[in-house]
């Protein structure tokens, strides 16, 4: 096996260069960094989890015919992911009302919605990586308007599988992170779909599970990853 070589050591990742030039590998840290890194929560098999959730859901997006940059798992905290060209946009996908969507619209936490809301946002920690519209991404050429249409029923795609998926675990789907990136001329899911990028909430007890729940106390965030990998990984 050639050596890999690091080409981006970022918050919660590590990237290396793969064998093939069309490849790369991830490596999840143990370490989770939440507002923007102002605050970090840490415990031993973090990564190892991340990598475990993150494998488990993709394979079952693929059954779907959905595209995803995993190509294997390659040890306890690495992945083997086909190399995209980023898209520079967070998609998010709200299925009831939390966090942000409370505080600018004034409605109550918990209050389902009638429709799933997509929104986009710039990824541009400089500019506060503000929300946008499909029409900005492709007047400022992030991605063409076929692209954005793509990505939207993608991501609709995407929401109904995982939330049925995760319905059947007893787990309600609030909100959560996707990002998109170019392979090979196609559109391809890329990052991490985990706890550290979802708001997820237990249904058999009314907790929640996410991130904004346990980001302070160390003991409660490992207790809902270990929670929600039992119930996602058989």
């Amino acid at each position: 096996m050639a050596e890999k070589h690091l080409i981006k050591d970022g918050k919660t990742k590590r990237l290396f260069s793969a064998e093939r030039e069309d490849q790369l590998i991830i490596e999840f840290k143990d370490v989770e960094s939440v507002f923007d890194g102002e605050k970090k929560a840490k415990f031993k098999n973090k990564g190892a989890l991340r990598n475990d959730i993150t494998k488990t859901i993709f394979e079952y997006l693929g059954s779907y015919n959905i595209p995803t940059h995993l190509i294997e798992k390659i040890s306890d905290k690495e992945m083997r992911v086909r190399k995209l060209n980023m898209i520079p946009l967070s998609v998010i996908i709200r299925n009831v009302a939390a966090g942000s969507l409370c505080e600018r619209f004034k409605i109550e936490e918990g209050a389902e919605l009638k429709y799933p809301i997509i929104e986009y946002y710039l990824k541009n920690e400089e500019l506060n990586n503000p929300l946008i519209l499909e029409s900005h991404a492709y007047a400022f050429d992030y991605a063409t308007p076929d692209e954005m249409k793509h990505i939207s029923r993608l991501a609709s795609k995407i929401n109904a599988v995982l939330k049925s998926y995760l319905e059947r675990r007893k787990l309600k789907l609030i909100d959560y992170k996707l990002e998109f990136g170019r392979y090979q001329k196609q559109i391809y899911l890329g990052n991490e779909i985990t706890p550290d990028t979802s708001r997820l909430w237990d249904m058999l007890d009314e907790d929640k599970l996410d991130k904004e729940h346990f980001s302070f106390e160390n003991n409660r965030a490992e207790k809902s990853y270990q929670e929600i990998s039992q119930r996602l990984i058989k």
